[in-house]
């Protein structure tokens, strides 16, 4: 890999990391479950301690930085809603969130619900 595509890959995940961020604080607290996704996310990612902790203090203002591939953009879908479910369940602000993202991403509110239908069925089967 040359190192623009490293660093190409870096701004990427970066900005995935950061979208997370803004479904996850969209209640407006970050969930204990929140919390340590977005800290395995960061890991994952190879995100350095000093871009976590100024994202994360960015929360309330981060603006939703649209991917420019189709992997990434149904990535970020499934991630966002995922975020949104860790809690238990898709609270209505989490959903309107989900919603803006699904539509940035050039994706339908029945493709949503789809992801979200999908999500649940894994969600659940995991725990058995």
């Amino acid at each position: 890999m040359k190192k623009e595509e490293i660093k190409d890959m870096r701004t990427i995940k970066k900005e995935h990391f950061q979208n997370l961020v803004a479904v996850a604080y969209a209640d407006g607290y970050f969930s204990d479950k929140e919390t340590t996704f977005l800290a395995e996310k960061a890991v994952e990612f190879g995100l350095e301690d000093e871009v976590v902790k100024i994202t994360l203090a960015r929360a309330a203002v981060l603006e939703f930085e649209v991917p420019l591939n189709d992997y990434e953009r149904e990535e970020q879908l499934t991630d966002a809603v995922y975020m949104s479910m860790i809690d238990g369940k898709v609270e209505d602000d989490e959903y309107r969130l989900c919603l803006k993202i699904a539509e940035k991403l050039e994706f339908t509110k029945k493709d949503l619900d789809q992801v979200i239908e999908l999500t649940a069925e894994l969600w659940e089967k995991s725990k058995h």
